[in-house]
């Protein structure tokens, strides 16, 4: 790979399962990529907890949040990163 290719964003939001969490990274994704793909990732069913870890705050993640019966708290994440708890709303 070369050096121009390593600086290029990621295509796609990297998925993966940690004690018991899926956790969704979309950092380096342009808008709305971030917001679709978390959606998505709900609308899916997912079991447990859901952590997000987004380059800013997803001001218009909120309300899509709770139109499906799940809320976000912040967590603490890498410097630079904004980490997000989801889970369903009991």
């Amino acid at each position: 790979m070369t050096a121009q290719h390593a600086s290029l964003p990621p295509a796609a939001p990297r998925e993966w399962q940690t004690d018991g969490a899926t956790h969704l990274d979309v950092r380096g994704l342009p808008p709305p990529q971030p917001l679709v793909a978390i959606v998505r990732l709900v609308r899916s069913g997912p079991s447990g907890r859901v952590v997000v870890h987004l380059d800013r705050d997803p001001m218009l993640l909120y309300p899509e949040l709770a139109e499906l019966g799940w809320e976000a708290r912040p967590l603490d994440g890498d410097p630079g990163e904004v980490r997000l708890l989801l889970r369903r709303i009991a």
